[in-house]
C-alpha cells in the first residue's frame, strides 16, 4: 500500500510529465506555423517602415510637380489657342500666320515666366531636387522653348540652356524619355533611373507631367532627383543583424543592391526567385523564402511611389533567433522546475500542496501572457525557491517585453517616441472622438515642428552634426512641453500632443519655446547647436474635426505658414 505522499508524488510527476509532453506535441504541431506567420508580419512591418523612409523624397518631388502643373493649367485658362491658329486637330501643321506665331510666343513667354516663378519657389523648399524644367512643345513654340534650371555642383538653382538647344530625339530613348514618356502616356509618370546627359550622366529619377490646353499639348513639366537620394536611405536600412534592403524595377531586375551589381535578374540571385513573385503591390501574408549563398533567407516587399519594388531580406536564423532562444529558455526552465517539483514532492508533499497550487496557477497565467501573476509565497523550502525563480523569470520577461516595446516605439536618434507611438496615441484619441455622445469631447492640441536647414547642415558639416542639431531641437521641445508626449514623425519633423496643463497653457509654452530658441541662437555660433525650428499649432474642434489626423494637418499647414513668414532668409554659415 502506497502512502498518500507517494500517491501525490506519483500523481504530480505523472501530471507534470503529461503536461510537458502535451506542450511539446502541441508546440511542435502549431508553433511552427505560428512562427512563420509572425515572421511574415515582422518582415512586412520592416518593409512598410522602409517604404515610408524611401518614399519621403519621391512624394515631395511628386507633390511639387503636381502643384506646379495645376498652377500651369490655371495660367492657361484664359488662353484660346484658336485665336493663334491652333486647335487640337491642327497641331503639327503650319497653318498659322507669322503674326499669330509671334503672338503665341509672347503668350507662351509670359506663361513660362509665371510657371518658372512658381516652380522655383516650390523647388527651393523640396529636399533633394537637382533640376526642374518646363519644355514647350516644339510644334507650337517658335521662339519660346521653356526653361531648365539645375544645381549640380552649385549651391542654388542656375538657368541652363542645354535642354532648349534641340528638339528631343525620339530615337534616343534614354535621354528623351523624360519628354516622350508623359506625352505618349498622356499623363504624369516616373522615368528612371537613367543616366541624364544634362546632369553629368549621373543616375537620375524624374517625375514628369504633360500640360494640355483643351487637348493641345503645351509642354512637359518635370523635376529630377539623383538616384543616390533614393538608394542612400535604402542602403542605410538594417534588417536584423545582417539583413538589408534592395530595389527592383518593374521587370524584376536589380537596380540597387548593397553587394550585387545593377542589371542582374532575380534568377541570378537565387533559383527560388522570379519576377512573377513581385507583380503584386506587396507580398501580403505570403511567406517567401529562398536560398542564396548557402543560407536560407526570407523577404518581404512593397512598392514605392515610382513603381520600384523595395525588398527587405534577412537570414531565417536571425528572424527566429530570439524565438528559439526564448524556447530553449522555457524548455530548460521547465526541466529545472520539473526536477525541483519531483524532489520537493518526495519529502514535503503535504506542506507543499497549497503553495504548489498557487505556483501552478501563476504558471498558467505566465504562459498566457499575464505577467502580473501573484507569487507571494516566501517559504525557505524548495517551493519557496521555485516561487522565487518564477518571480524572477516573470520580472525578467516583463522587463524584456517592456524593453522590446520601448525599442519598437522609440526613435533611435533622439530617444523620444516615434511615428508608431504617435499612431497609437492618435488611435486612442480617435476612439474617444468616435465614442463622444455630446457629454464631453477630449481636449487636445497638436504642435508640429520642422527643423530648418537640416539638409544644409548635413551637407556642410556632415550627418553627425545634423544628428546633434536634431537632438538639440528635440531636447528643447521636450523641455518646453515637459508634461506632453513628444514624437519624431520622421526626418526633421516633430510633434507634441498637448493635453491637461500643457493644453491649457499652450500659448505660454509656445512663447517659452521661442525664447529657448532665441537663447540657443545667441549662445553659440555653430548652426548645429542652434534651435532653428518652424512650428505650428492646431486645437481639436469638436464637431469640425473627426480625427487627430485633421488636427495634425492643420498644425502642419500653420507650421509651413510660420516657415513662410520667417522666409528662412538667413542660411547657416558654411565651413571655410
Amino acid at each position: 500500500m502506497h502512502s498518500i505522499r507517494t500517491k501525490i508524488t506519483l500523481m504530480t510527476i505523472a501530471a507534470i510529465l503529461t503536461s510537458l509532453l502535451a506542450f511539446i506535441v502541441i508546440g511542435y504541431l502549431t508553433l511552427g506555423k505560428e512562427g512563420d506567420r509572425n515572421s511574415v508580419e515582422k518582415m512586412n512591418l520592416l518593409s512598410q517602415n522602409a517604404e515610408k523612409t524611401a518614399d519621403v523624397r519621391l512624394n515631395s518631388l511628386k507633390t511639387a510637380v503636381d502643384m506646379t502643373a495645376h498652377f500651369a493649367g490655371r495660367s492657361l485658362e484664359a488662353v484660346d489657342l484658336k485665336d493663334y491658329g491652333l486647335a487640337a486637330a491642327s497641331v503639327g501643321t503650319d497653318g498659322r500666320t507669322p503674326e499669330q506665331a509671334k503672338q503665341l510666343d509672347t503668350v507662351l513667354k509670359k506663361h513660362c515666366e509665371e510657371v518658372q516663378q512658381a516652380f522655383g519657389n516650390t523647388a527651393d523648399y523640396t529636399s533633394g531636387i537637382v533640376s526642374y524644367y518646363y519644355y514647350i512643345n516644339p510644334d507650337i513654340g517658335s521662339s519660346e522653348h521653356g526653361f531648365f534650371y539645375s544645381k549640380i555642383g552649385k549651391s542654388s538653382f542656375v538657368k541652363n540652356h542645354s535642354l532648349l538647344a534641340s528638339r528631343p530625339d525620339l530615337n534616343d530613348k534614354e535621354n528623351s524619355a523624360w519628354y516622350y514618356e508623359p506625352v505618349t502616356q498622356g499623363r504624369a509618370c516616373w522615368v528612371g533611373p537613367y543616366k541624364a546627359h544634362l546632369l553629368g550622366r549621373l543616375p537620375t529619377v524624374s517625375y514628369v507631367m504633360p500640360v494640355y490646353n483643351y487637348g493641345v499639348l503645351i509642354g512637359v513639366l518635370g523635376m529630377d532627383t539623383l538616384f543616390y537620394s533614393i538608394t542612400s536611405p535604402v542602403q542605410s536600412m538594417r534588417v536584423y543583424d545582417t539583413g538589408f534592403a534592395f530595389l527592383l524595377n518593374d521587370k524584376g531586375q536589380i537596380i540597387f543592391h548593397p553587394s550585387i551589381s545593377a542589371g542582374k535578374t532575380l534568377e541570378e540571385v537565387s533559383s527560388d526567385l522570379n519576377p512573377a513573385m513581385f507583380q503584386a503591390p506587396n507580398n501580403g501574408n505570403k511567406l517567401i523564402r529562398y536560398n542564396a549563398e548557402g543560407k536560407q533567407r526570407q523577404l518581404s516587399f512593397t512598392t514605392l511611389s515610382n513603381g520600384m519594388k523595395l525588398v527587405v531580406t534577412a537570414p531565417v536564423e536571425e528572424i527566429f533567433a530570439s524565438w528559439r532562444q526564448t524556447t530553449r529558455f522555457i524548455l530548460l526552465a521547465a526541466v529545472a522546475i520539473l526536477a525541483l517539483f519531483i524532489v520537493a514532492t518526495l519529502f514535503i508533499a503535504g506542506a507543499i500542496t497549497k503553495p504548489l497550487m498557487q505556483l501552478a496557477n501563476a504558471s498558467q497565467k505566465l504562459a498566457s501572457g499575464n505577467f502580473d501573476a501573484e507569487l507571494d509565497y516566501e517559504g525557505n523550502d524548495e517551493v519557496g525557491i521555485v516561487t522565487k525563480s518564477f518571480r524572477q523569470m516573470r520580472d525578467h520577461l516583463k522587463l524584456y517585453i517592456s524593453d522590446l516595446n520601448s525599442r519598437a516605439y522609440s526613435d533611435a536618434l533622439t530617444g523620444i517616441k516615434n511615428k508608431g507611438a504617435f499612431d497609437i496615441y492618435a488611435g486612442r484619441l480617435n476612439n474617444s472622438i468616435r465614442l463622444d455622445t455630446g457629454n464631453g469631447s477630449p481636449e487636445f492640441a497638436v504642435v508640429m515642428f520642422d527643423c530648418n536647414w537640416l539638409k544644409q547642415i548635413n551637407d556642410a558639416y556632415g550627418h553627425e552634426r545634423g544628428d546633434v542639431y536634431l537632438r538639440t531641437a528635440s531636447l528643447a521641445i521636450c523641455q518646453t512641453f515637459s508634461h506632453s508626449p513628444v514624437f519624431r514623425l520622421g526626418g526633421d519633423e516633430f510633434a507634441a500632443l498637448l493635453q491637461g496643463s500643457d493644453y491649457k497653457h499652450r500659448e505660454e509654452l509656445l512663447q517659452a519655446f521661442d525664447r529657448i530658441a532665441e537663447e540657443a541662437a545667441s549662445a553659440t555660433s555653430n548652426p548645429w547647436e542652434k534651435v532653428d525650428v518652424a512650428r505650428g499649432i492646431a486645437v481639436f474642434q469638436p464637431g469640425a474635426d473627426a480625427s487627430v489626423e485633421q488636427v495634425l494637418r492643420r498644425a502642419d499647414e500653420q507650421m509651413y505658414e510660420n516657415k513662410r513668414q520667417f522666409k528662412l532668409s538667413e542660411m547657416p554659415p558654411l565651413p571655410a
